[in-house]
C-alpha cells in the first residue's frame, strides 16, 4: 500500500545483464560470454511480466515508463526487445506517452540498429559514451573507440531518435581538467537532449579498484573531482541545460528522465530480471542475481506461485524509513527538491515535523534552502550543496 495520496507515476525496470565484455569499473549484475542465454532469458522476463501482472495486488492501473538497463541492453537483438515490450503493453497498459528507455553501448551498434529499436517501441536512447578519449576508454575497459561513440550519437539522430542522452564519466585516474572540458565540449557538439555525468567510484572487486590498490594507477584527488563537477555545472548552464538532478542535465523539461524521477520521488516501480529491485506498497524485493538461476526459477513458476517467484530478498519498510528515503532521494532533485505540500499529502505531516534538527543543520551549513514554488515551499540543495550532496543526504540516514 502507498501511504497517503496515491503516487502519480509507476515504472517498469527490465534488467538485461549481458555484455560483450565487462568494463573494468563495473560492479553491476552483468555477465560476459553468456549471450547464448538471451532467448531463454527473454522468455523468463516475459513469464515474470505476466506472472507479476496477475499476482501483485494493488498495482497502479498503468505504467508511465519502461527502462531497459544493464548490462548492455543494446547487445540483445531488437526483435527480442520488441517481444518483451509487446508483453509489457499487453499486461500493464502502458501510457500513450510512456517513456521507453534503453541503455546502449556504441560498441554493440551497427547501422540500422537504432531504426530497429524505434520500430520495437523504444523512444529514448541512453548512449554510454563515458569518454571521447582513446586512452580513457582503454583505462575503463570500454569496447568502443571515440569515433564509434560520435557515430553512434549521430546515427541515433539520423535514424529517428528524438530523445538522446549521453553518459560521461569524470575524475578518472590521470584525467586532467582540460581533458574533461574537451569531453564536455565534444558531447555538447553532438547536441544531445540529456547528459548524465558520473564521478568514477572505485568499487571493491573491480579490476580498476585493484589497479589503484596495487599502485598501478593513482586515483583523482577530491579537489580535482570537485573542480570537474563545478566546471560541468558552469559549462552546461552556459549551454542552456538545466541541472535537474545531482548527476543529470536536460536541454528541456520534456527531456528529464521520467523513469529515474520515479526513483528520486520514491514512487513505486516493478523490477524484472536477474538482480532487479522492486519497490511496491512499502515493500522492497531483490531478484535472484545469476542469469541461469533466474531463468530456472521463472521456468518453475506457475499461476499458483506467490508474487515475486524470483525474489531472494524481501523487506517491509516502516513509515519512518519511507520518510527518510523520500528525503534522501528527493533532495537529489537539484531543481525542485522535496515539496512540503507533496510530503504532507503523502504522510499527513510536514517535513520539519519529522526532521526539524536535520533541516536546521543542512540549512545552517548552506547545503540546502527553502525556495518558493507555485505549490508552496520546497527544500532544495544549494549549488554548493549539489557538490556536497552526500553530506546533506546523511542527515536523513
Amino acid at each position: 500500500m502507498l501511504i497517503g495520496k496515491i503516487a502519480s507515476m509507476f515504472g517498469i525496470y527490465l534488467h538485461i545483464p549481458f555484455c560483450l565484455r565487462r568494463c573494468k569499473y563495473c560492479d553491476f549484475i552483468t555477465y560476459a560470454g553468456k549471450e547464448e542465454l538471451m532467448p531463454s532469458y527473454k522468455s523468463a522476463l516475459i513469464r515474470e511480466l505476466r506472472h507479476q501482472a496477475r499476482k501483485i495486488h494493488g498495482l497502479p492501473a498503468r505504467a508511465d515508463t519502461v527502462f531497459f538497463g544493464g548490462g548492455t541492453p543494446s547487445f540483445m537483438r531488437a526483435e527480442l526487445i520488441r517481444e518483451i515490450l509487446n508483453c509489457a503493453r499487453g499486461e500493464f497498459r502502458l501510457a500513450s506517452d510512456a517513456e521507453i528507455s534503453l541503455e546502449a553501448n556504441p560498441g554493440t551498434l551497427a547501422p540500422g540498429d537504432f531504426s530497429s529499436l524505434l520500430e520495437a517501441g523504444v523512444n529514448r536512447i541512453s548512449i554510454g559514451v563515458q569518454s571521447f578519449d582513446e586512452g580513457e576508454l582503454a583505462l575503463l575497459g570500454r569496447i568502443h573507440g571515440p569515433d564509434q561513440a560520435v557515430e553512434a550519437v549521430r546515427e541515433a539522430r539520423r535514424e529517428g531518435f528524438r530523445n538522446i542522452s549521453i553518459d560521461l564519466m569524470f575524475s578518472l585516474p590521470g584525467q586532467s581538467l582540460a581533458r574533461w572540458k574537451e569531453n564536455l565540449y565534444e558531447a555538447l557538439s553532438l547536441q544531445p537532449d540529456h547528459l548524465s555525468l558520473y564521478s568514477l567510484i572505485l568499487e571493491p572487486g573491480t579490476r580498476l579498484f585493484e589497479e589503484v590498490r596495487q599502485g598501478v594507477l593513482q586515483p583523482a584527488e577530491d579537489e580535482l573531482a570537485a573542480e570537474m563537477y563545478e566546471l560541468a555545472q558552469d559549462e552546461l548552464d552556459k549551454a542552456g541545460f538545466t541541472h535537474y538532478e545531482i548527476s543529470n542535465w536536460a536541454r528541456e523539461e520534456a527531456f528529464e528522465a521520467r523513469h529515474n524521477k520515479i526513483y528520486w520521488k520514491n514512487q513505486p516501480y516493478l523490477g524484472l530480471g536477474a538482480g532487479a529491485h522492486s519497490y511496491l506498497s512499502g515493500i522492497r524485493t531483490v531478484n535472484e542475481k545469476t542469469a541461469e538461476e533466474y531463468i530456472r526459477k521463472m521456468q518453475a513458476a506457475n499461476l499458483g506461485s506467490e508474487a515475486f517467484p524470483a525474489a531472494v530478498e524481501k523487506l517491509s519498510l516502516d513509515l519512518y524509513t519511507i520518510q527518510q528515503e523520500t528525503m534522501m532521494l528527493g533532495m537529489r532533485l537539484t531543481k525542485e527538491g522535496v515539496s512540503e505540500r507533496a510530503f504532507h499529502e503523502r504522510f499527513g505531516v510536514g517535513i520539519a515535523d519529522v526532521f526539524p534538527k536535520e533541516i536546521e543543520r543542512i540549512i545552517a551549513r548552506k547545503l540546502a534552502e527553502w525556495r518558493d514554488f507555485s505549490d508552496g515551499p520546497h527544500l532544495v540543495l544549494t549549488k554548493g550543496g549539489a557538490l556536497l550532496g552526500n553530506q546533506a543526504f546523511q542527515e536523513f540516514v
